[in-house]
């Protein structure tokens, strides 16, 4: 029960390092989850499962309590040896008188019965009698084996991510370069486009997203090359780095003046996002970003709400922290807007920005073979059935007598029916005429 312990508890850690999405920022948990939630996810340290020293050390305890039980209990259960047993204490078993009464020739009349059921058979003399041990799909007796090399294989796999793979996330602005972290390289992105589609509901029309394309460049540093990521089909670096399209979005822009002479402010050149706030200096006042609405992005419009033919932003200005009106203030592309204390708000065309998830797993190919080895063993185990077959030839004060025995990996029910046929075949080649029995490539000749 140890090894299925950990295995279960292996299991458990595994589940959570993939519902919970691994290595994001802290708020990002705080907004996905409620704050009890995100707090035990920060303070259990789950957000990084799979780099962590106590899956890795489940991992090995695992391994080692495997190969224990492989070779303690699974060998010596699934590989008896050759040797005499006691036929009548197994649950299939059954005795034949032989239909001679020598003992050789009905040791091979019996050699030769079983080996003509598919047996491959070994014979041996033990204590007077003549012993003969077959065996039927003797390879499947190795699928547990198999199984657990196929899980050893892919622990090396996992073992490999973890001292050498990474993972992580890009948000690049438009005509912006970000360094990718663990590789020295940067990626750019030259532009965005994504295409949209109405869907009708009762509720009015919505938009969404039916495909959206990133075309970027990845500067190492040796070379510069062209890279393309779509929806559902990455884009995969010499190095084997996999970079994923997983989300897009519009950067909102603004020029912002007093007294008609511009301010420089941070934040406000293509890079506010939703919720994002500017602070008018000198003044009590504030402008937040609420999204873009337009042709360029329809899937922000809310449903049943007209799509603007052109661009615009949803702003929210505020004095003393209260907002100034009852409702965003929707700017067109282009127009401006006095927001008070001398302060003129200009709405620029906004930036595009692609997000993109990268990954670089040098031991998928590894975690992909043990898996296909694995559900090998497990075909094996499950869906063939072993057969050892014992049987004895002695001479007893009756006469000589045949016992047979057999066992298999998966109790006597499943072999019942067989073992009967098997039983009742070796009745009758026992009861033939010795040269009925003999080989059957000699030749019969008569005067």
């Amino acid at each position: 029960m140890f090894p299925v312990v950990v295995f279960l508890i292996w299991a458990a850690f595994t589940t959570v390092g993939t519902v919970v999405e691994q290595n994001q920022p802290a708020d990002a948990y705080y907004q996905d989850y409620p704050t009890a939630v995100a707090n035990a996810i920060l303070r259990l340290h789950l957000t990084n499962v799979f780099h962590s020293v106590p899956y890795i050390s489940l991992v090995v305890l695992l391994l080692a309590s495997m190969a224990v039980c492989t070779f303690r209990r699974v060998i010596p259960k699934r590989f008896p040896k050759d040797r005499a047993v006691p036929i009548d204490h197994f649950g299939l078993h059954a005795s034949q008188a032989a239909g001679s009464a020598d003992l050789a020739a009905a040791s091979a009349a019996t050699r030769r019965y079983i080996r003509s059921r598919g047996f491959s058979t070994r014979t041996d003399e033990i204590d007077g009698a003549h012993w003969i041990f077959a065996d039927k799909q003797k390879w499947a007796r190795y699928g547990v084996l198999v199984a657990h090399l196929g899980f050893t294989v892919i622990v090396f796999g996992v073992f490999i991510y973890w001292r050498l793979g990474f993972a992580g996330q890009l948000q690049i602005f438009s005509g912006q370069t970000v360094p990718i972290p663990h590789t020295g390289a940067a990626m750019t992105l030259n532009k965005f486009s994504a295409a949209f589609v109405p869907v009708q509901t009762p509720s009015g029309a919505f938009y969404q997203a039916s495909q959206f394309r990133s075309d970027l460049s990845l500067t190492s540093l040796d070379r510069r090359e062209a890279a393309t990521t779509i929806v559902n089909h990455p884009y995969v670096s010499p190095q084997g780095i996999y970079f994923y399209q997983a989300s897009y979005g519009f950067g909102g822009r603004l020029a912002i003046a007093r007294h008609g002479r511009p301010v420089q402010l941070p934040g406000v050149d293509g890079r506010l996002m939703p919720q994002d706030g500017v602070f008018l200096p000198g003044t009590s006042r504030a402008i937040e970003y609420g999204t873009m609405l337009g042709p360029s992005d329809p899937s922000q419009a809310p449903q049943g709400v007209p799509l603007p033919k052109h661009d615009e932003y949803a702003l929210w200005v505020f004095h003393d922290d209260i907002p100034t009106t009852d409702k965003p203030i929707l700017l067109p592309i282009g127009a401006s807007m006095d927001v008070g204390d001398g302060y003129t708000v200009t709405a620029l065309p906004p930036v595009a920005w692609t997000g993109l998830t990268y990954r670089y797993d040098p031991g998928q190919g590894w975690v992909g073979l043990g898996a296909g080895i694995l559900v090998a063993g497990f075909v094996m185990s499950l869906f063939f059935v072993p057969v050892k077959l014992y049987a004895r030839v002695r001479r007893e004060a009756s006469g000589v007598t045949v016992a047979v025995a057999a066992t298999t990996t998966k109790g006597n029910a499943i072999y019942e029916d067989d073992f009967d046929a098997l039983v009742k075949g070796l009745r009758d080649a026992l009861e033939r005429p010795a040269d009925a029995a003999g080989d059957p490539n000699a030749v019969q000749a008569y005067a």
